[in-house]
Formats: C-alpha cells, sequence, structure tokens
C-alpha cells in the first residue's frame, strides 16, 4: 500500500466497572478474556492489526475474514477532502461520504478487503486462522501545500491526522457479510517531524469496537461498492 494506505468510525464506547465484594471478603479473580483484537500493536507509524475469531463473540462461521478499513483526513483541525492534501487521490474523492469517510483502497482495487488475497482469516469446523494487516502511514513529498514553513512557506500544513476504524468482515461463508469486531487507531504526523524526516505515530484507542461499523462508515462502504460495480456475498 501506498503513502497514507488506511480509514475509522465515530463509535465511542463507555467502559464501567463495579467492586465485588467486601472489605472483609474479596471474590476470587477471575481470568480475563482477551478481545478479539488484542494481539493488534504500534511501533512508531507502524500498526499490525490482528483478528482473533477465538475471541471474538460475533463469529459463527466463516471461510474467509478479512478487514475493510475507513478512514477520515483531518488537516489542522478541519475535515479535508483527500485529493486537497495529495493531488492523486481523486479517486478517494470519488467514494468519500459527506462526513469526509471512505474506503481505504488503491486506484486498481476493486474489493473493500484491504488485505486482498493477504493475511486472511477462517473460523470453520475445518480450523481457524487468524486475519492479519500491517499499515504504516507516511506522508511523501507530494502534498498539495508542503509541511508549514515560518519562512519559505507560511500557508502549508502544521498538522496531519488521520482517524481509522479497522473492522474485520466476512467475506465468503456462511456468515458472509457479516461484522465483527474492530480496531480503532490513528496516526499523527507534524510538519516538524516531517522536515525532521520522521515517521509520525499510529496509535490503537480501542482494540475491541463492538460492530457493526458507523452509519457515516457504512455510508462509505456502499459508495465505495457502488463505484466499484462490487457486490458483496455475490
Amino acid at each position: 500500500m501506498p503513502d497514507l494506505e488506511a480509514a475509522s468510525s465515530d463509535i465511542d464506547q463507555s467502559f464501567s466497572s463495579s467492586p465485588v465484594g467486601t472489605t472483609v471478603q474479596q471474590c476470587p479473580s477471575a481470568s480475563v478474556s482477551k478481545s478479539a483484537g488484542g494481539d493488534s500493536k504500534t511501533a512508531g507509524n507502524r500498526i499490525d492489526i490482528v483478528f482473533d475469531p477465538n475471541n471474538s463473540t460475533k463469529v459463527t462461521s466463516c471461510n474467509k475474514i478479512v478487514h475493510v478499513q475507513f478512514i477520515r483526513l483531518t488537516i489542522d483541525g478541519a475535515v479535508t477532502k483527500p485529493s486537497d492534501f495529495v493531488g492523486t487521490w481523486q479517486y478517494r474523492d470519488a467514494v468519500m461520504t459527506k462526513d469526509g469517510w471512505w474506503i481505504d483502497h488503491l486506484a486498481s482495487e476493486t474489493t473493500p478487503d484491504y488485505q486482498q488475497g493477504n493475511g486472511n482469516g477462517e473460523k470453520t469446523p475445518s480450523g481457524t486462522k487468524k486475519a492479519s494487516i500491517v499499515d504504516a502511514p507516511s506522508i511523501g513529498g507530494d502534498t498539495v501545500k508542503g509541511p508549514y514553513d515560518a519562512g519559505t512557506n507560511p500557508t502549508g500544513w502544521k498538522k496531519v491526522h488521520f482517524d481509522f476504524v479497522t473492522f474485520a468482515w466476512c467475506m465468503q461463508g456462511s456468515d458472509c457479510g457479516k461484522w465483527y469486531e474492530g480496531v480503532k487507531w490513528q496516526y499523527d504526523k507534524t510538519a516538524a517531524e516531517q522536515k525532521a524526516g520522521e515517521s509520525g505515530t499510529s496509535k490503537i484507542l480501542d482494540n475491541n469496537v463492538s460492530p457493526p461499523p458507523s452509519g457515516q462508515a457504512i455510508a462509505a462502504f456502499d459508495a465505495f461498492n457502488k463505484k466499484k460495480g462490487f457486490t458483496p456475498c455475490l
């Protein structure tokens, strides 16, 4: 995938916990189950997203588990159209929703699965395999305005921010078309980091986002499929 291959959801989850037992006698601690995306991790700008169907509450049977990655771009606090940041990204404009979301893909790709056959997972009576993808957002020298510099480029960008949510999705099998848990994450890079040759930072916000994707994300999914002529589970 090229620079800044990536997508996200506005889903925010609330968590709460309540104490058990009393100050006299506490209940025995129970083992905590790992989340479906619990093996996901970041290092610098790189993210490894791993979906374990054995730790999912949603998987029944699926022969081909893939990831669908949603993305929204924000430049200096403003949601920005892809081609306004990188001129050659017009093809992404064509599948962007009015809220700024699109499916992360290359111009040549006609299906919404990010890994395009690499790292597919499964869970069937015959066996289980984790689904995995790797992404490493970066910013090249092809941005429309270039990074900010007080002396040479005062109108350049100062901070690039990407919101992503990457949902596991059944592409083939009994569960075909069903959404599983996702990973919500972000990528940030400043003009100072760009000028210094640094890579920016990817960060996981939630490794077990409950499905389905938000309405905005589903709109992006539908827009992509319509543009590319792809019918899920056909």
